[in-house]
């Protein structure tokens, strides 16, 4: 079999690697713990999504949402809103007061505006959404297609974790740094294009 391209596939390799089978492993859960991991620390120019929004008292964000990149009102001039805590928000604005929305806090899974607005504006949120977890419904998504060894290793690491012993199971940590050094950089050169990337002199402290 060739490298896997679907969710079905993946667990069929994985059980290849495993020596084992669905008795004792369980795959899918090891693929789940690895697209968790995968949200937490990937930060890859695909997992970049838009979306319009009108602003609201309280405005849900959207179900893949996980760290905003950038979030204005959309007009002419483009207003940019700043992002700060709800109590310093709330020591900005009253209840009482409205208009055109200047910053915004997040609370829980809804953007909370300052002031409150005064009318319906339209925002754009530019933000960091999840990976699309693999599942019969969904065989593939953006990380299988580009990276099938990052979940082919990332997995055997979480059934390393979860009881699995094979004398190749020291090799996953090299593994796993290895790939996801060439993927941030494939990261950097795909925001990047064809522009030389120059490295920073190193700051120097003191005299």
């Amino acid at each position: 079999m060739g490298k896997p391209t679907t969710y079905a596939e993946l667990q069929t390799e994985l059980l290849v690697w495993l020596d084992d089978d669905e008795s004792n492993v369980d795959v899918a859960a090891c693929i789940g713990y690895a697209e968790d991991r995968f949200n937490r620390i990937l930060d890859m120019p695909e997992m970049e999504a838009t979306t319009t929004l009108t602003a609201a008292a309280s405005t849900a964000l959207p179900n893949d949402f996980w760290q905003v990149r950038s979030l204005h009102i959309e007009a002419d001039p483009r207003v940019e809103l700043e992002p700060v805590s709800l109590s310093v928000l709330r020591g900005r604005y009253s209840a009482q007061t409205t208009g055109q929305p200047q910053v915004y806090a997040i609370v829980g899974q809804n953007l909370i505006f300052g002031p409150a607005p005064d009318s319906a504006y339209s925002v754009e949120l530019v933000y960091k959404a999840s990976i699309t977890p693999l599942s019969d419904a969904e065989p593939s998504n953006f990380l299988l297609t580009k990276y099938c060894d990052l979940y082919v290793v990332a997995s055997l690491m979480m059934a390393e974790a979860r009881g699995w012993n094979d004398p190749r199971a020291s090799s996953l940590k090299p593994w796993w740094d290895e790939i996801m050094d060439e993927v941030r950089m494939a990261g950097i050169k795909y925001r990047a294009g064809s522009t030389p990337i120059r490295l920073r002199s190193p700051v120097r402290w003191g005299g």
